[in-house]
């Protein structure tokens, strides 16, 4: 099933397939998916073209159809290079804080975009839907705290601090 885009500069329509593999709907049924779906645009983005920017407000959650992106540290520091099925800028859900990373694209790079005040008016009248996608957030971002956790208590373990002096 494709759904229809719209607004200038979009791209063809988006590709459910795809779409489906990003962990923000695991668990909901295909029509809930496609009711999702239906409130994204699509949008194209050549390489090294920046999708986001540390330090900016935008209330844009994107889930990455084809292609690949670096997401990077304002300094530089690499944190990683999702690819398609992977969500971009998912605490604009929960919250209207600055970016964290920036985020470029590698190459030729497809997107769904959703605006996230659109995503939580739906996610408010479909309550099952809403907590299905935020438990699959909050599952995510748990994980990753537990990862930068690891890593916090692996650098303290190793006493690197001393060398810094």
């Amino acid at each position: 099933t494709r759904f229809t885009e719209g607004g200038p500069n979009m791209a063809a329509p988006l590709d459910i397939t795809q779409f489906r593999k990003n962990y923000l709907v695991r668990g909901l049924t295909p029509e809930q998916v496609g009711e999702i779906a239906a409130l994204a645009t699509t949008k194209k983005f050549g390489a090294l073209e920046r999708v986001i920017t540390a330090g900016t407000k935008s209330a844009e959650l994107y889930v990455i159809l084809s292609g690949t992106v670096r997401v990077h540290l304002p300094w530089g520091d690499k944190l990683a290079e999702p690819g398609p099925g992977s969500v971009l800028g998912e605490m604009a859900l929960i919250d209207a804080q600055p970016r964290s990373a920036d985020v470029v694209c590698v190459g030729d790079v497809e997107l769904a975009v959703f605006d996230a005040k659109v995503l939580r008016k739906y996610m408010n009248t479909k309550k099952d839907v809403g907590f299905t996608v935020l438990v699959n957030l909050a599952q995510v971002l748990s994980g990753r705290l537990r990862d930068v956790n690891a890593k916090i208590e692996f650098l303290s373990d190793a006493d690197i601090w001393k060398y810094a002096t």
